[in-house]
């Protein structure tokens, strides 16, 4: 049987099963998956289960829904998808489920037939100008307060030393 799994805020390890054709998701008490957070609406989303096969439908939602980080209108459900509904997310799992999606995607990678060499000016230029020396301004302070200590210093011995 598929299940969605609460993964943040109130709905957090929450486990809802999924035995109804179609499951409601939304800010109204009524839904099989009431979810208290402003920016999901009344009735947001349902997952529509089709034999072992579940959709997850936008019900034209005002924030949208979104599958994975991508919103989504409709779209095949598979084992360790998150839904995200305003700012609660939901993990879909399940032992039975057939599903129609891809299980993962793969990364397409560029095999090069010789070395890739690093132009001269890769390691010296920089997006930010040149390095400055920050110590040189803290130095000419520095220099400053010390003469104006041993003026003070001078002073005050000539005043008391001196009368």
């Amino acid at each position: 049987m598929a299940v969605l799994i609460g993964m943040s805020a109130h709905v957090k390890g929450f486990k809802y099963p999924l035995d109804p054709e179609e499951v409601f998701i939304g800010r109204n008490s009524q839904n099989h998956v009431p979810v208290d957070d402003t920016a999901v609406s009344g009735r947001h989303c349902s997952i529509v289960r089709d034999g072992h096969k579940y959709t997850l439908v936008d019900l034209g939602s005002t924030n949208g829904t979104r599958l994975n980080g991508n919103g989504v209108n409709k779209s095949p459900l598979k084992p360790k998808d998150i839904i995200q509904v305003g700012s609660v997310e939901f993990m879909f799992d399940g032992q039975d489920v057939d599903s129609d999606a891809p299980l993962s995607t793969t990364a397409k990678v560029e095999v090069l037939s010789e070395p890739v060499t690093v132009p001269e000016t890769f390691h010296t230029a920089s997006p930010f100008g040149s390095k400055k020396d920050s110590r040189k301004p803290w130095a000419i302070a520095t220099g400053i307060l010390v003469v104006l200590v041993a003026a003070a210093l001078i002073f005050f011995l000539t005043r008391i030393f001196g009368s």
